[in-house]
């Protein structure tokens, strides 16, 4: 039985998903529904077969009219925004068959006994206020039918009458309390998972952000030494494992220490500020940049050959040079730098030989005056 009501449920939850509407209390109703339909599908079809056996063609021409109606309106589920018409609909259906059973009773007066499934379907799809409504306004018709029509006294007597009535509003009473205590503790729930994905989109969110800080420089928003040494490292083991090229060159900003000392740190800041800027947007998007400290830069430059490193980094050598970094108002200041280059061969093992051979060109390019790529 748990196994059917899963699939059933698969089944149902696939109905719902097709619905125009994204409101969760609406989707909730909608769910109810479907399950309402698909119950009642069977036993409707029984009994208007049934009915049509014995000849009592109007009360089977009913029941397949609303089980019709119940299995046309999952099909309008995908097409129609307000989806709780489809709900009023089946409302009046069914109450209009109610209040045709109890006027035109069967020899054993029992079809009014239907009357009880009224409360407990009508509560549970529109929830215990409007449905607890229905079901007194079904009742207040009922009880008309008797007050109005004389010959329903010699189907029903009074006393079955006072106990239907009793009877029936207990069931709706009952059903409306059930109906709440469960509201409230759906609503709960839903307010616990919207804490909950709050929290979860919260935690992402400040993942996110620690990852971002233990990756990045908070001065120049490059990479810190950490991260770009071990993506270097990985990179590295990658071009060895496909046998293709990379270049680390690193960049250091000539006479930097002068630059404090005359102008200030702050201004120190502006210029290393303004160069790793510069260095963002004039590089490819796959070349690794870091400033591995001080005013010392890093750059990894992937798929290109000695040739192609040397005239990128010339060029941003050239373009730094040329780079004016204001500061104070309307000064500005020059700066040029120096830059060492190594190209992976086949003795490289390791990043840190790489790291080397780089750092000595590095000082060879200040040892030639500096301003220079080496």
């Amino acid at each position: 039985m748990l196994t059917l009501a899963k699939k059933i449920q698969h089944f149902v939850d696939l109905i719902v998903a097709k619905s125009l509407s994204h409101n969760e209390e609406e989707m909730f109703r909608l769910n109810h529904y479907v399950w309402i339909a698909l119950l009642m599908l069977p036993v409707a079809l029984c009994s208007g077969a049934y009915n049509a056996y014995i000849n009592n063609y109007a009360l089977a021409f009913l029941i397949i009219l609303f089980s019709g109606h119940m299995v046309g309106s999952l099909f309008l589920i995908p097409t129609i925004q307000k989806t709780y018409l489809l709900y009023h609909g089946a409302n009046l259906l069914y109450a209009f068959l109610i209040l045709f059973m109890v006027f035109h009773a069967d020899s054993e007066n029992s079809r009014i006994l239907w009357a009880y499934i009224y409360p407990i379907g009508i509560i549970f799809l529109f929830g215990h206020r409007l449905g607890f409504l229905w079901s007194c306004l079904l009742l207040g018709m009922i009880i008309g039918l008797f007050l109005v029509v004389p010959e329903i006294h010699t189907i029903y007597s009074i006393p079955f009458q006072v106990r239907f009535g009793i009877s029936y509003l207990v069931v709706a009473i009952i059903s409306s309390w059930v109906e709440y205590h469960g509201s409230r503790s759906h609503q709960a729930l839903l307010l616990e998972q919207k804490l909950l994905n709050e929290e979860i989109e919260q935690r992402k969110i400040l993942e996110h952000e620690l990852k971002r800080l233990a990756q990045t420089d908070p001065l120049t928003s490059l990479y810190n030494r950490g991260y770009f040494l071990e993506s270097a490292e990985k990179e590295l083991k990658r071009a060895q494992r496909y046998n293709t090229s990379i270049c680390l060159a690193i960049l250091d900003i000539d006479h930097f220490k002068n630059i404090n000392d005359t102008y200030g740190h702050p201004v120190g800041d502006v210029v290393l500020q303004a160069i790793a800027k510069h260095c963002l947007v004039n590089l490819r998007e796959t070349d690794l940049v870091a400033r591995l400290g001080g005013e010392e830069f890093a750059f990894l430059l992937l798929h290109v050959n000695e040739d192609e490193a040397r005239a990128k980094m010339e060029n941003l050598r050239q373009e730094i040079s040329e780079l004016k970094v204001p500061y104070d108002g309307e000064k500005t200041l020059s700066v040029t730098v120096s830059i060492g280059l190594a190209l992976l061969s086949s003795q490289t093992k390791r990043f840190d030989e790489l790291y080397i051979r780089a750092d000595e060109k590095l000082y060879q390019a200040k040892d030639a005056g500096r301003n220079c790529v080496r």
